[in-house]
């Protein structure tokens, strides 16, 4: 009390004077974010947390996109889909002739299948078209990476039917074949049988690829899955 008494106006004015300018002195060297009246800790910590969150968009974007791949691709299109059915031709064709009786029995099979007799009249007629269709579905179909699995598999699948009728071919040059009594009747119920096998699972795979649904042939879907790792 005593020194503010001896100091006076003047000292006290001073005083004020200095006090004043080592404020703004102050606030002119403190940082902006202080000034801003943002927290310099949250604005630190929102530019900290920007960057991850940049990274992590990209990132689920990469995991998004191996979820569709791992599901297939989604469902094909046109294209693969008359593209998978295409192959189950070449066992039906190699089929008919393990169907004549049934065809004499039951004319209505027969006028079913009509529309079909040109191309059968191709197939049969031009020297080795059989071997060439076999290879044209293995090497421009089953081995083409271009094409999706969904058409590499079906073109599997009609191949593996094909080959199961060599059996029964190998069978009639082994064994002669009957000309009457029971023997005959079995050999004409497993010609027949054979032929309606392979029809069923022709028209199963083709109205599934046509669908774009998977077709799984009973005796061949395996195999054909072992084929396609």
């Amino acid at each position: 009390m005593a020194a503010f008494m001896h100091a006076g106006p003047r000292g006290l004015m001073s005083s004020t004077v200095s006090s004043s300018r080592s404020a703004s002195t102050a606030r002119l060297l403190a940082p902006k974010s202080f000034t801003s009246g943002t927290p310099l800790a949250l604005r630190s910590k929102a530019s900290s947390a920007s960057p991850t969150a940049a990274k992590q968009q990209p990132r689920a974007r990469c995991v998004a996109v191996a979820a569709r791949s791992s599901r297939g691709g989604g469902s094909p299109d046109i294209q693969e889909r008359v593209l998978a059915a295409v192959p189950y031709l070449l066992p039906l064709l190699d089929s008919f002739g393990y169907g004549r009786f049934l065809f004499y029995q039951y004319p209505i099979i027969r006028s079913f299948i009509s529309p079909l007799a040109p191309l059968l009249g191709v197939y049969s007629s031009v020297p080795f078209a059989p071997l060439l269709c076999f290879f044209a579905v293995y090497l421009g179909i089953v081995q083409n990476q271009q094409w999706s699995r969904f058409v590499r598999f079906n073109g599997m699948q009609a191949m593996l039917l094909d080959i199961l009728l060599i059996l029964p071919r190998l069978a009639e040059q082994v064994f002669s074949t009957p000309t009457g009594g029971w023997g005959l009747q079995a050999y004409i119920t497993a010609q027949n049988t054979i032929w309606v096998f392979i029809a069923v699972c022709v028209v199963y795979g083709v109205v599934s690829s046509l669908l774009g649904q998977a077709a799984r042939i009973p005796l061949v879907a395996d195999a054909a899955e072992q084929q396609m790792r």
